[in-house]
């Protein structure tokens, strides 16, 4: 089961270095998205390192002013109007540009009929990547944003024909541009149905979180968790739950995290009583764990390897005979298989008198 739950994740990772040349690099972070209808299916997506950078993509027409002259010997590598093409276009940190120009044949014919007229008919959309960076980046406002790496900025556009282009320039894209700057922190409505939001101020513009704010947020999330739990005390086989607050920390990078966290876990033992009858009795523990390693993909939901995990729980609240009072449980070191986790444990109490070893098992959520 678990070989079949990877598989497909390894079938669908990449290793193509000719689509990675075309890509901004593994270890730049973006932090903020924003997207733009330009109306009859046409659109913008913008995407910074830094929020602080729409100042310096304020200037889009200069921008697409040295794209479109770049692009002049190349037009004839353009000429099919049906095909869809994809331009990528990248400038490194040493202002060295590369362009790829990519085209998409129709498998067959398509036509428009329209009063008696026919006319060819164009499928699918062209893409336009810009991608740059930022040259002398002013201080960032966000506060996961990385002091050692570049910053970078990207332009995707979305268009029924790449000859539509120009009819964007002089001021409607900078302007567009503008009111991200004035009201980012303005109001933003969920899209019903949906997990977009709009700018209060222009509904054409589209962020995926409030802000701009990329689904990887700032790196700093607090998350409430739930679990199913089974582990043995001495002869007893005890099922639990386990509820709780993870505070979830990264550095600028997002390479490592530390993740302390607070639950409350009612335990569940089963005896009879003295007329046979079946009682239950809870033991309530609190439970503080913390972990900290690295992260996947610069993204801290993701886990790579933790190079510290324990966590200690305190009996809070005690009924029955079962479980001594004053009594502590200590876990140390966690084998991690999907949302699925196997802990060794210790419980002990009157300062490590009375100690009773544990295998516990968690299924989160």
């Amino acid at each position: 089961m678990l070989f079949i739950s990877i598989l497909p994740e390894l079938c669908a990772q990449s290793n193509n270095k000719e689509d990675k040349a075309y890509e901004i690099p593994d270890n730049i972070i973006i932090n903020s998205r924003f997207y733009i209808d330009l109306e009859k299916g046409n659109k913008l997506t913008i995407e910074l390192s830094d929020i602080a950078d729409l100042q310096k993509v304020s200037n889009i027409d200069s921008l697409l002013t040295v794209f479109m002259n770049d692009l002049k010997p190349l037009k004839d590598s353009l000429s099919y109007p049906l095909a869809s093409k994809r331009i990528d276009y990248v400038t490194d940190t040493r202002g060295r540009k590369k362009i790829r120009i990519q085209q998409s044949h129709p498998r067959g014919d398509s036509y428009l009929l329209n009063n008696g007229e026919l006319s060819s008919l164009k499928i699918n959309q062209d893409t336009i990547n810009i991608i740059g960076v930022i040259a002398d980046p002013s201080k960032p406002k966000q506060n996961k944003v990385s002091l050692k790496n570049p910053r970078y900025y990207r332009l995707v556009f979305y268009l029924n024909n790449i000859d539509e282009l120009p009819g964007y320039m002089y001021g409607i894209l900078s302007e567009k541009i503008t009111i991200i700057q004035n009201n980012v922190n303005g109001k933003w409505h969920l899209v019903l149905g949906s997990g977009w939001h709009y700018l209060e101020k222009d509904k054409s513009i589209t962020a995926d979180k409030p802000r701009g704010m990329t689904q990887g947020g700032t790196g700093d999330m607090l998350e409430l968790m739930q679990s199913v739990n089974i582990q043995n005390y001495k002869s007893y086989f005890v099922p639990s739950f386990s509820v709780g607050v993870k505070l979830v920390l990264s550095n600028r990078e997002r390479t490592f995290k530390w993740e302390p966290a607070l639950f409350w876990e009612p335990h569940f033992l089963f005896s009879k009583d003295a007329k046979g009858k079946l009682k239950t009795y809870r033991n309530d523990f609190l439970t503080l764990t913390y972990g900290q390693g690295g992260t996947t993909d610069h993204d801290p939901r993701k886990d790579f390897s933790f190079s510290a995990v324990f966590s200690i729980g305190y009996l809070i609240h005690r009924f029955g005979d079962f479980i001594d009072k004053n009594t502590f449980r200590i876990g140390a070191g966690k084998l991690k298989l999907l949302k699925t986790t196997i802990e060794p444990s210790l419980y002990f109490n009157n300062f490590f008198k009375g100690v009773t070893p544990g295998i516990r098992i968690t299924q989160s959520f």
